[in-house]
C-alpha cells in the first residue's frame, strides 16, 4: 500500500511539473483538477455486530466495523472561493457479527463542495457540505437455511466538515481536514430478491424494524491535487 500511495504521488508531481513546463507562468491554480486522498475511517451507530435482521428464513448479520483506512480519488472544478468535487471512496474494514469474523468493503460516490473563509491567500481556511451514496458489501453477512452469502447494504448520507487548501504551486495543492458523515441505509441484497431494511425483523418472527439503519464516521482527510 505505501508503494502505491507513493508512485500515485510521484505520478501527480511529475505530470504537474510538465504540465507546468508546457503553461508557463500564468497559472492561477484555477480549474480542472483530478485528486488523491487518504482517508481515516471508524463508524458508529447500528453498524455494532449484535444486530440480527430477518425475512422469514433468511438472516442479515450487521457487522461490527473496525477502524480503517481508505483511499479516495476525486476530480472537479476549483477557484479561487470554492471548490467542487466528485469523489469515489474505498475501504476494507476487519468485522465482526455474532460468532462470524471476516472483511466489510466500504464504498461511496460523493459530492462535496467547499467554500473558501479566505480569498487570494495560498493558505485557504474551508468550510464543506455534500451528499454521498454508500454501498457496504459484507462477506458472509447474509444466511439462509444454514448457506452463507454475501450481502450488500445500499444507503444515503450527508457530509459535514472543514480544514485548509494549501497551494504549494499554481497548478499543486493539498489539504487537510475533517469529516463527518451521517449515513443512513435503506435497503440490503443477499442471495435472492432484497429487501427494505424498514421491513424486515429483529428476530427471527420479531418485531419489525421500522427505521434505516443509522451509522455516522468522523475521520481525517489528507488529499493532493492537479490542477490543469
Amino acid at each position: 500500500m505505501k508503494k502505491s500511495w507513493t508512485s500515485i504521488i510521484l505520478s501527480l508531481v511529475t505530470l504537474a511539473s510538465a504540465s507546468a513546463a508546457v503553461q508557463g507562468p500564468k497559472r492561477t491554480g484555477e480549474g480542472f483538477f483530478i485528486a488523491v486522498s487518504g482517508q481515516s475511517l471508524a463508524f458508529k451507530g447500528d453498524f455494532d455486530g449484535r444486530l440480527v435482521l430477518w425475512h422469514f428464513d433468511k438472516a442479515f448479520f450487521v457487522p461490527g466495523l473496525k477502524h480503517a483506512a481508505a483511499f479516495g480519488f476525486s476530480l472537479g472544478i476549483k477557484r479561487s472561493s470554492w471548490l467542487w468535487e466528485l469523489l469515489y471512496v474505498n475501504s476494507r474494514h476487519p468485522s465482526a457479527s455474532q460468532d462470524r469474523e471476516g472483511s466489510s468493503f466500504y464504498r461511496s460516490v460523493e459530492i462535496d463542495g467547499r467554500s473558501f473563509l479566505v480569498k487570494d491567500f495560498p493558505l485557504k481556511p474551508y468550510i464543506l457540505a455534500g451528499i454521498s451514496i454508500p454501498w457496504l458489501t459484507v462477506d458472509q453477512g447474509a444466511e439462509m437455511y444454514g448457506v452463507k452469502y454475501r450481502a450488500t447494504y445500499i444507503g444515503l448520507g450527508l457530509n459535514f466538515g472543514g480544514g485548509i487548501i494549501m497551494d504549494i504551486a499554481p497548478f499543486l495543492f493539498v489539504s487537510g481536514g475533517v469529516v463527518y458523515r451521517a449515513l443512513g441505509y435503506f435497503y440490503v441484497s443477499g442471495e435472492g430478491k432484497g429487501r427494505d431494511i424498514n421491513d424486515l425483523r429483529v428476530g427471527q418472527g420479531g418485531p419489525k424494524w421500522k427505521s434505516w439503519l443509522k451509522t455516522s464516521s468522523l475521520g481525517l482527510s489528507f488529499g493532493l491535487g492537479l490542477v490543469f
